[in-house]
């Protein structure tokens, strides 16, 4: 399988930056909480990257994560949640955050709202995060 680059996310203006990431090499099923990360410090999300090697069979849907922090939501307008279409793969699209500050102690975390029948496999989440 080709691995796919992330090639336009901008952060050359800040001075550090921190990734959370995951990675899971069988198809994705749905579910809440699929991995979780205790923030360690007060920072802002930059962008969320998701990307796909395999493609989702059957079922006709795209497949589609969320972001929470503290198990609500950053994404408020549902439709801007990272999505995959279906019989595609690479890069998900995502939208505008909506909620971009984590303080220390704060519990960031995914979950898999929709997939096609049989998942994308080789899923992998990056949450870029800068100090505040």
């Amino acid at each position: 399988m080709t691995d796919f680059p992330i090639a336009d996310v901008q952060t050359s203006d800040v001075a550090r930056v921190d990734v959370f990431s995951h990675y899971i090499a069988a198809a994705l099923t749905t579910g809440t909480a699929k991995y979780e990360w205790i923030v360690p410090f007060n920072c802002q999300i930059l962008a969320v990257i998701c990307d796909s090697e395999t493609i989702g069979v059957t079922g006709g849907t795209s497949d589609i994560i969320d972001v929470n922090k503290n198990g609500t939501t950053i994404f408020t307008t549902q439709s801007r949640r990272p999505t995959l279409l279906f019989l595609d793969t690479g890069k998900f699209t995502v939208g505008t955050l909506e909620v971009i500050s984590l303080s220390v102690g704060d519990i960031l975390s995914y979950d898999v709202d929709q997939i096609c029948t049989t998942g994308s496999a080789r899923f992998k989440i990056a949450i870029l995060v800068a100090p505040q």
